[in-house]
């Protein structure tokens, strides 16, 4: 599947990305840049899922969920958060047990629902999702916290979940 398989380059650089985005959100709490926050952290969301696809290619293959460009799988640099997402929720690597179409239920919700939440506010960067979504109020503080958490524990699951590949591999 080398369409998925990034450059050991592209790789490292994903990894410094990802930490990357992790410390300009923490310097837009100080500066009270609470939307940019929100954006680095959803930025940082996304190198993480394409670290995962990147390394677990076969299985993002295996949902029949990978996105497509005159039907030909996108290589993997091409994807973007929402097809990410996708697939990381037909795999199980990041649960889910809302549909996008239906209203909200945090009893019902799983970590790839949270992780879909994450996705929207850091959409709202576009002037039009922002008036459709959520205008005329304000991200703030609370909004960035929040997507702090989310993203801290979509990386757990995904790491958990390489952590159980590891045990798994070791066993046999």
């Amino acid at each position: 599947m080398t369409f998925l398989v990034l450059t050991e380059n592209e790789e490292r650089e994903l990894y410094r990305l990802s930490r990357f985005y992790w410390k300009e959100a923490l310097k837009c709490v100080n500066a009270k840049s609470y939307l940019a926050g929100c954006v680095m952290l959803g930025s940082a969301l996304e190198a993480l899922l394409m670290l995962m696809v990147n390394c677990y290619n076969e299985e993002a293959v295996a949902t029949g969920r990978t996105p497509k460009r005159k039907g030909n799988t996108k290589p993997l640099v091409d994807w973007d958060l929402a097809q990410l997402l996708t697939v990381a929720k037909s795999a199980d690597w990041l649960p889910s047990a809302l549909d996008l179409a239906e209203d909200w239920n945090s009893k019902k919700a799983k970590i790839g629902d949270y992780a879909e939440v994450t996705r929207l506010v850091r959409n709202l960067v576009h002037p039009g999702s922002y008036l459709k979504e959520h205008s005329p109020s304000r991200i703030t503080a609370k909004y960035l916290q929040r997507q702090f958490e989310v993203v801290e524990l979509c990386r757990d699951w995904l790491a958990d979940r390489n952590n159980k590949f590891l045990r798994e591999h070791m066993r046999q």
